[in-house]
C-alpha cells in the first residue's frame, strides 16, 4: 500500500464554494523524489457539482499549484470528484477540462475511511493494469497491412506505392 500524507487545513480549497455540505480531502503521495497532489471532493448534489467544480479547480490552482516549485509536481495534480448521481455530459465536461490539473469523476460516495479512499485512489491513478497487445495482431491502419507482411526492402517499395496511390487519390478528389 502506498503512503499518503493528509493535509488537515482545506479551508483555502473551500473559498467561494457555496455548498456548505461540500467535503474536501487533500492528500499527497510520494513518487520517487517528488509528490503527486490529490484533491478529493464531493458536493451535496449534482447541481452543486455543475455550478461549483470550476471554483474548486481555481482554488486548487491558487492554493496548491501556485505554491509548488518542482515542475513535475506542478503537472501532477489530480482532482477526483466523487458524485454518485451525475450525467455523462457533465462527467465529460469536467474530465476534458485541461486547466490546472487532471480531473476524474467517480460515480460513488467519498469514503470517510482513509484506507478505503486510498484504495480507490490507488486503483484509479496508480495501479494500472495494461495488457500486452497480441504480437500477431495485424497492422490496424487500413491499407497499410504491408508494413507487417513484407521484409524491410519490400516494405519500403510497398510504402512508396501506397503514398503514390494516396497522392493520386487526393489529386483526383481536388479535380
Amino acid at each position: 500500500m502506498r503512503d499518503y500524507i493528509y493535509f488537515e487545513n482545506v479551508e483555502g480549497l473551500k473559498d467561494n464554494i457555496l455548498d456548505e455540505d461540500c467535503k474536501i480531502v487533500y492528500l499527497k503521495q510520494k513518487a520517487e523524489d517528488y509528490f503527486i497532489h490529490i484533491v478529493c471532493c464531493q458536493f451535496s448534489n449534482e447541481e452543486s457539482l455543475r455550478t461549483e467544480w470550476k471554483e474548486l479547480v481555481s482554488n486548487v490552482s491558487e492554493v496548491v499549484q501556485k505554491n509548488l516549485k518542482d515542475l513535475i509536481e506542478i503537472y501532477n495534480i489530480y482532482i477526483v470528484f466523487f458524485q454518485p448521481q451525475v450525467e455523462e455530459s457533465l462527467v465529460y465536461s469536467i474530465e476534458q477540462n485541461k486547466y490546472s490539473s487532471r480531473k476524474i469523476v467517480l460515480r460513488k460516495e467519498l469514503p470517510d475511511e482513509k484506507k478505503r479512499l486510498e484504495q480507490i485512489i490507488s486503483s484509479k491513478l496508480f495501479d494500472l493494469k495494461i495488457e500486452k497487445e497480441n504480437s500477431e495482431q495485424r497492422c490496424f491502419i487500413e491499407g497499410m497491412d504491408f508494413i507487417t507482411i513484407f521484409n524491410d526492402e519490400n516494405c519500403e517499395k510497398e510504402l512508396k506505392k501506397y503514398i503514390e496511390e494516396c497522392a493520386w487519390e487526393a489529386m483526383n478528389e481536388k479535380n
